[in-house]
């Protein structure tokens, strides 16, 4: 049962990046982003609702929630929307399989004695960054040359946005809200969403011009819906089913499936082979991450 969950929380991970592409070739990419939140938040109102769950949170607790909110929800989701008007889906995957190595180095900062470096990590570390600027190197060459090149690596850096965020979101999540037990995690679930759609919702409003309603067909639609209920909350369920049967060090092996999941959706659906930067990179972060995340020994 518990691999199935794993299965289904690639497949989650994995699609985010084909829905959210989607999204961002038709609206503005702070108004799909705000919409994603909201079909996120709207699923846990009534998931929880259903479970008679309260939302009460004292005020003085509600800045645990918000950074959370802001570093794995509203900061990356916003800069997966605006990377992806540059790059494609396989990308958005590859650097997403980055997290865990951004975590890695926050943890061992902030969360001194859980995690540390050896040199085989740093060596990981080190690799995974080689990787990542092998992906970029085509794209740093093509800048130079054309100017839609430059804005496609202003995409790229997006990207790594998103996966700083939440690698360090990660890590504060144990530090702020795991072992702090005064707010239940339905309610603390619930506040994250909302401030980010609050938020999300003001940005939108002000920097990007509000959509019109027949623009809304069906692949766009179904695109929120897999992007803000199947690809967050829903896996969201999944991660915290699995971090309990699992725990976070085998949980975080469904990592190395995200980039594959996105890449075969990016062929299925969009007819958009990988190139060979994308491949080899991919391949060096594959080993990074399992330098870092193999346990250490003593």
């Amino acid at each position: 049962m518990n691999y199935f969950l794993a299965f289904c929380l690639a497949l989650c991970w994995g699609t985010a990046f084909l829905a959210s592409k989607n999204i961002v070739d038709v609206l503005p990419p702070y108004w799909g982003t705000f919409l994603r939140v909201v079909a996120g938040l709207l699923f846990f109102v009534i998931f929880f609702g259903i479970r008679h769950a309260s939302f009460k949170c004292p005020a003085r607790e509600l800045w645990r929630p918000w950074t959370i909110s802001l570093l794995l929800i509203l900061l990356p989701f916003a800069a997966l929307s605006w990377g992806l008007q540059y790059t494609a889906p396989t990308v958005g995957g590859i650097f997403n399989g980055t997290v865990p190595i951004w975590s890695f180095i926050a943890g061992a900062i902030i969360l001194k004695g859980i995690d540390r470096f050896t040199w085989r990590r740093a060596v990981g570390v080190l690799i995974g960054l080689v990787g990542l600027l092998v992906i970029m190197h085509p794209q740093l060459q093509a800048a130079l040359q054309v100017p839609t090149g430059k804005m496609a690596l202003w995409g790229y850096f997006a990207l790594l946005l998103m996966a700083l965020s939440y690698g360090l979101g990660n890590v504060l999540t144990k530090k702020i809200m795991v072992d702090n037990t005064n707010v239940g995690w339905e309610a603390n679930t619930f506040h994250q969403y909302l401030f980010a759609a609050v938020i999300l919702g003001i940005i939108s409003v002000l920097a990007e011009p509000t959509p019109t309603l027949h623009i809304f067909n069906t692949k766009l639609v179904l695109s929120i819906v897999s992007a803000g209920v199947f690809s967050s909350a829903v896996a969201f369920l999944l991660m915290i089913a699995l971090l309990k049967h699992w725990g976070a060090t085998r949980m975080a092996s469904v990592t190395y499936f995200t980039p594959i999941v996105a890449m075969g959706t990016d062929i299925l659906f969009r007819g958009r082979m990988p190139h060979g930067a994308e491949l080899i990179g991919m391949g060096f972060i594959f080993v990074s991450l399992w330098l870092i995340q193999k346990k250490v020994e003593g």
